[in-house]
């Protein structure tokens, strides 16, 4: 059964990756959680609504490790690749946008498309010989990424005119009035002893933490696939500590998303076709794998994870692992059906999800 799962954010949050700290002085949350991190958070809080969870001053543990692993599996970050059991939870898809009315999802824009003020032109694929490019493309004009819901993706996939009104941009206009993402900037970071991160090598200049709010008439979403119903109503801790989240859970079926072009092809193999989008994050050792004749691929993402605590420390973090975002647009020169799944337990977390646009 397929349920949809709800994120009310009861606050600002705040969504972490591997470069948080290393860039400069900001510490800029991502707009969603990495896919490893929302499966966690959700392990967790079924878990502990299962009562299979319980706190110690050490930390949380399960007196019926048996049961635990029936629930949830015992998949880790060390073993992902390798260790496909989750329990109960047969897929999990990426976190999107639903608007709290639940009749439209909102998803990522494809890379393959110039947006204005008026208007959105999607790029044309030429050769000569065997060198592909777009043919109308303006490094000047390369558009950022947007959000889309129902009407944009039905018509993109159709390969139909699209609309510039069925856009919203992630981050909020104060001017237009549009948007889905509130920045908000906290100078100083707080760390476990209270004390505030400061370079004291760069005159004392202070960290700052740009964290978010989802402005009124948005909520996150994700859809889950579960062998039994497992999972209730709640609040669920995602990311940052103070990342805190009203979860509500109904039937898929029971809402007007059921039918949307993107939610309806969530985990199931991708159509034949010549041109294929990338849903989600996408996992493969190397680019040559998908043996695309062309690829629109603007940059990359890196995925790393702490692995498994031991009883007074963790072990360290797992070995980096490239990501294409999604978005990403790969073409073909013939039609083909891109199945390239990811290994082990990250195909049912949500990576590697594909769509094909129609003849």
């Amino acid at each position: 059964m397929r349920y949809l799962l709800t994120f009310k954010p009861l606050k600002n949050f705040f969504f972490g990756y591997d470069k948080t700290f290393s860039e400069d002085y900001f510490a800029i949350s991502e707009y969603f959680p990495q896919n490893t991190q929302l499966l966690g958070a959700l392990r967790l809080f079924i878990a502990e609504q299962n009562n299979l969870m319980h706190m110690h001053r050490n930390g949380k543990y399960s007196n019926e490790p048996e049961k635990l692993k029936e629930l949830i599996g015992d998949a880790s970050a060390s073993t992902f690749e390798a260790n496909t059991n989750l329990g109960k939870i047969k897929n999990l898809s990426q976190m999107f946008i639903v608007n709290t009315t639940l009749d439209d999802a909102y998803f990522p824009t494809p890379f393959d498309i110039e947006v204005t003020k008026e208007s959105i032109k999607t790029y044309t694929l030429a050769h000569i010989g065997d060198d592909y490019f777009f043919s109308d493309y303006d490094v000047k004009k390369n558009s950022p990424q947007y959000l889309a819901g129902k009407q944009f993706y039905s018509a993109y996939l159709d390969n139909e005119t699209l609309r510039r009104d069925t856009l919203t941009p992630f981050d909020y206009d104060e001017d237009e009035k549009v948007g889905v993402y509130r920045r908000h900037t906290q100078v100083g970071i707080g760390l476990d002893k209270k004390r505030v991160i400061v370079d004291e090598e760069e005159n004392g200049k202070f960290y700052a933490k740009v964290d978010y709010i989802l402005d009124d008439g948005y909520l996150f979403g994700a859809v889950i696939e579960l062998e039994d119903e497992i999972i209730g109503d709640g609040i669920i801790q995602i990311g940052a500590e103070s990342s805190l989240f009203e979860l509500k859970v109904q039937k898929l079926e029971t809402t007007q998303l059921d039918d949307h072009p993107v939610i309806e092809q969530l985990f199931s193999q991708p159509k034949e076709g010549s041109k294929v989008i990338a849903l989600s994050d996408i996992m493969v050792p190397d680019t040559k794998e998908i043996a695309s004749i062309y690829s629109v691929i603007p940059y990359y993402r890196k995925l790393r994870m702490i692995k498994s605590k031991t009883r007074n420390s963790f072990q360290g973090k797992t070995d980096p692992k490239r990501l294409l975002p999604a978005g990403s647009v790969f073409y073909f020169d013939k039609d083909v059906v891109l199945n390239k799944p990811a290994q082990g337990a990250y195909a049912k977390m949500g990576y590697n999800q594909f769509i094909t646009v129609n003849k």
